[in-house]
């Protein structure tokens, strides 16, 4: 289990050090998030995940992030005077309700349990062999059907919007194939929107036409993977035209508004 030593001289001492995968491992378990660590499936600058069983014998996930270093760096306001491993542990906990927000909304995601700490356990997509396979690690020949794979991607991006949501990093590398289903992860850069671009100052939410923007470049990362691994080619006016759906006339409303705006 991790040194009390070192805890006592993390939050006293000025120097700033990154976790490592050990000791934020050992405070997950600590925290009741997972009695047994299988393996690291999965690591980044930001964050890694690992996956493991917690007490309920459930195979689970389990985020860990390091330390606000990141690219995320204005995603909770206010923060500059924070302590980096609070904010850290409020990056669990936003990430957390956002993926909670998306898995009671029905979209394919995995279900949240618990977020302590630097960390939050959700449901793990795959089984007790391991965890199921990102997009980018399937060769063309995987699927009989691609573009059916294509689709599915798709109407996630649209349900997602239809929740208010949009994902910011909707690509390959966030896209898992578990039992002929596509499943979306990673969620901390999502966004809630509102329906409108004039909102309060401090309000969770982010503008209609910034959420719209988003979109795009969601867009414009899924639909070039699938043209160059499959060469599927789909109009992209007309996948955007459908994910907005019936938020495409507030839209429209929007970026017409902002446009005498600047004028």
């Amino acid at each position: 289990m991790i040194n009390r030593e070192y805890l006592e001289k993390r939050d006293t001492s000025n120097e700033i050090t990154e976790l490592s995968t050990t000791e934020a491992l050992a405070e997950a378990i600590e925290n009741g998030l997972l009695v047994e660590v299988k393996q690291v499936i999965g690591q980044g600058k930001e964050a890694f995940v690992c996956w493991g069983i917690d007490k309920y014998e459930r195979n689970i996930a389990v985020k860990s992030y390091k330390l606000y270093r990141t690219i995320h760096r204005g995603v909770i306001h206010g923060t500059h005077r924070t302590s980096p491993y609070e904010v850290i542990a409020q990056f669990a906990k936003l990430e957390y309700y956002k993926n909670l927000d998306l898995f009671e909304a029905k979209l394919p995601v995995p279900q949240p349990f618990k977020y302590a700490g630097f960390s939050y356990s959700m449901k793990l997509i795959g089984d007790e062999h391991g965890p199921a396979p990102l997009l980018r690690d399937l060769s063309k020949n995987f699927f009989d059907d691609p573009s059916e794979i294509l689709e599915q991607c798709v109407d996630i991006l649209y349900n997602m919007f239809k929740a208010r949501y949009v994902h910011g990093d909707f690509s390959e590398h966030n896209l898992l194939w578990y039992e002929d289903q596509v499943y979306v992860i990673d969620f901390l850069q999502s966004k809630n929107f509102a329906l409108k671009d004039a909102i309060g100052y401090g309000s969770p939410l982010v503008p209609l036409t910034r959420a719209y923007r988003i979109l795009r470049k969601d867009l414009n990362s899924l639909l070039p993977f699938f043209k160059r691994l499959f060469r599927i080619e789909v109009d992209y006016n007309e996948v955007l035209n459908y994910i907005m759906g019936d938020f495409k006339e507030k839209i429209d409303r929007e970026l017409e508004l902002n446009l005498e705006i600047s004028s």
